[in-house]
């Protein structure tokens, strides 16, 4: 029994995460481990805005739009706080209300969200204003700064689940495929 003690105890402080493991992570622009080593010490730290609102960036920035709703929340103490907040829970809501949209045919066209430069935050505008092409089940989106980009968004069924897929196009040549459920 002490052995089993002393191992687990040992295991605990040799896979241990702190706050410094998420931060070098971060900084070394490593997102997808940032916010993996986040999510497993946010409730720890949920008093720290500044370690809730760099979790959920980076969680943002691979994409993860599920997982940044817990530092989101949490985001409460100050005014910078607050409006980070809106920021990451505004992508959220876009995404779900797509989600919806393209799944039930819900219509999103009187919903007004401020403004974020993230892509599916850019999507769900151009998609409530019905600022697409559609062909078959795919729906065509224009940038609205560079004429040789695009995007396609479409659903697939994967486990008996709806994901999203958004791919970016530049010049007809696939530069990223986003998947959102």
């Amino acid at each position: 029994m002490r052995f089993f003690v002393m191992f687990l105890v040992i295991t605990i402080f040799a896979f241990g995460v702190d706050k410094g493991d998420v931060y070098r992570a971060y900084k070394q622009k490593h997102y997808r481990e940032a916010c993996t080593l986040g999510a497993k010490i946010y409730l720890y730290n949920k008093k720290d805005n500044d370690f809730l609102t760099m979790f959920a960036d980076a969680c943002l920035k691979v994409d993860n739009i599920n997982r940044m709703a817990f530092p989101a929340m949490l985001l409460i103490r100050d005014a910078a706080a607050r409006s980070n907040s809106v920021y990451f829970l505004t992508i959220l809501y876009q995404k779900k209300l797509l989600y919806k949209s393209l799944i039930d045919g819900f219509d999103v066209s009187n919903y007004k969200f401020p403004t974020t430069n993230y892509i599916l935050s850019k999507i769900f505008v151009k998609y409530a204003k019905k600022d697409y092409k559609k062909f078959r089940d795919v729906y065509i989106f224009k940038d609205d700064t560079d004429i040789n980009k695009r995007y396609e968004m479409s659903l697939i069924k994967d486990g008996g689940i709806y994901k999203i897929v958004l791919k970016t196009f530049l010049n007809n040549s696939l530069q990223k495929t986003r998947i959102y459920w």
